[in-house]
């Protein structure tokens, strides 16, 4: 058993430095995501998120307006991730966590 418990060890311990990071879900929905918004405006626009979210994610078009959603941050990741069928495309596999993290920083930046 003394394996199992330093593994069980290791990867509570790369867990918490992921969420500390930023990196990983903490599980609980309120819980802010941590990115940089700039870096998150070039994501953004690098996966013609722009073609569907208009102005930038600041006005509706094909997809909602992202400016001022009142949507959680876990929510806006799933969403990013899994997408919605016939809605939106599922960027999970093109896009890496903290690439998420950088673009929910970027909608939370937005303003009029």
């Amino acid at each position: 058993m003394p394996g199992i418990r330093r593994l069980l060890i290791a990867v509570g311990g790369t867990m918490a430095l992921m969420t500390g990071a930023g990196l990983a879900d903490s599980g609980n929905p309120d819980t802010p995501v941590r990115g940089d918004a700039e870096r998150g405006a070039q994501v953004f626009a690098s996966n013609a998120c722009g073609f569907c979210h208009e102005s930038g994610g600041k006005s509706a078009g094909r997809g909602p307006k992202l400016m001022g959603t009142s949507r959680s941050d876990s929510f806006i990741k799933f969403r990013i991730q899994h997408g919605k069928e016939a809605l939106m495309p599922a960027f999970g596999g093109s896009v890496t966590d903290a690439q998420i993290a950088d673009v929910i920083a970027y909608i939370r930046s937005l303003k009029e």
